[in-house]
């Protein structure tokens, strides 16, 4: 049924997903996946596109499980609502979502800036989400999505939007072993960074 929605969603909005990597998605276990956010409807492409184990449960805004449709969605495949101006709320969350790995409930995806990009841009992380692999031992599966954020002004107009989703690299834990949250997610960053290409990266925000 949840996949019979994302199939819908698609349709109506139009989008068109042009996928690269996904292959790299280990077969078994769990994963961390982290990628860029540009829109509300990000959640909802990858969660049609990465079938792991038909299990992907999003780290989210807390306003989103509000939202009568979307929060029925996220509550079914387990999301959890983060607050991020309140660091022990945060902290709960996180905690939440170590759990859900531990006990092979889902595979966790999370936006490590934190919010929607308000300029389409790629911008620094929050480390801390980066604390759920250290504490499991998963590989962290790298994404980036482009284009997403035409998808509802292009929609409105009945345009078509092509978007592209690329599996960069899926990292095994003993390449983050012995790394600090900090050292994991500059990795991260470098890596998407470079996939994304200088026009797409936040200039203010660039080492």
């Amino acid at each position: 049924v949840l996949y019979m929605i994302a199939d819908a969603a698609h349709t109506v909005l139009q989008v068109r997903v042009h996928t690269q990597g996904l292959e790299k998605v280990p077969d078994d276990g769990r994963v961390l996946l982290v990628c860029n956010h540009l829109n509300n409807a990000d959640p909802v492409i990858i969660f049609h596109q990465v079938k792991k184990k038909q299990k992907l449960a999003f780290i989210a805004k807390r306003e989103a499980g509000k939202m009568f449709v979307v929060g029925k969605f996220m509550h079914k495949i387990l999301c959890q609502p983060i607050d991020r101006e309140n660091d022990r709320a945060a902290l709960k969350t996180i905690l939440k979502c170590i759990s859900i790995l531990k006990e092979d409930k889902a595979n966790i995806a999370v936006f490590p800036e934190g919010y929607t990009s308000r300029d389409h841009k790629f911008h620094q992380f929050r480390p801390g989400a980066f604390k759920i692999a250290q504490k499991t031992g998963v590989p962290i599966a790298v994404c980036t999505l482009t284009n997403t954020h035409k998808v509802f002004h292009n929609a409105l107009r009945l345009k078509p939007t092509d978007v592209d989703l690329h599996l960069l690299k899926t990292i095994q834990p003993e390449e983050y072993a012995g790394m600090t949250t900090v050292e994991i997610a500059d990795m991260v960053y470098q890596m998407m960074a470079q996939d994304l290409g200088p026009d797409r990266v936040s200039q203010e925000e660039t080492p």
